[in-house]
């Protein structure tokens, strides 16, 4: 088989994109089913999740450089299959932090790390008006287009929230109209209470 018909399997699966019913995703899992027992694809681990909600998995013809991602739909999510950008990029944010639900100690850990990274410029922060959560805090690396969400540890579980969430620099929805950039503080100058040199 050419590298051009090995490429083309995962291709072939199902048009890139969201499924459009029950039965386009059957389609779709049939496909994938039978290909996986014929041996022409194998699974990857996933590196960057596209979504922090849905379970996700990655795909790569054997001997293959393609790589691409099914994402499981999640009503209302209609799930999503495609070509992965850069499959040996991994998550810039879950190499600080590789789970979802942070204990106190993690979110004191987590939040150090972040408040380094943000002071050095390596990610911006923004505050985040709609949640009910009092400082809960959006994070987005401009390289990676990567943007997190952390919410402060609840007071019942003592565990936080860490997840991916759909915002990107690249489609004009990082920050947002509705968010403003948390500048990092300079050290250049200092701001002196009145009266004081």
């Amino acid at each position: 088989m050419s590298l051009l018909g090995r490429g083309s399997v995962l291709k072939k699966l199902h048009p890139e994109g969201e499924f459009e019913s029950l039965d386009d995703l059957r389609e779709f899992e049939h496909r994938l089913a039978r290909a996986l027992e014929k041996g022409a694809i194998e699974r990857v681990p996933v590196k960057k999740r596209r979504s922090g909600i849905s379970p996700e998995e990655w795909y790569r013809v054997k001997g293959g450089d393609d790589v691409y991602r099914y994402v499981v739909p999640d009503y209302p999510l209609r799930g999503y299959w495609g070509r992965v950008e850069k499959p040996e990029e991994g998550s810039y944010f879950q190499q600080l932090y590789a789970g979802d639900a942070p204990t106190r100690e993690e979110y004191a850990e987590l939040t150090a790390r972040l408040a380094e990274k943000w002071r050095e410029g390596e990610v911006e922060r923004a505050e985040d008006p709609h949640s009910k959560v009092a400082g809960t805090y959006l994070f987005h690396h401009r390289p990676s287009d990567e943007t997190f969400e952390l919410f402060p540890p609840n007071k019942t579980t003592g565990r936080g929230i860490w997840e991916k969430v759909f915002r990107s620099n690249k489609d004009g929805s990082w920050p947002g109209q509705d968010m403003s950039l948390d500048v990092p503080p300079t050290s250049r100058f200092t701001i002196h209470p009145k009266g004081e040199p």
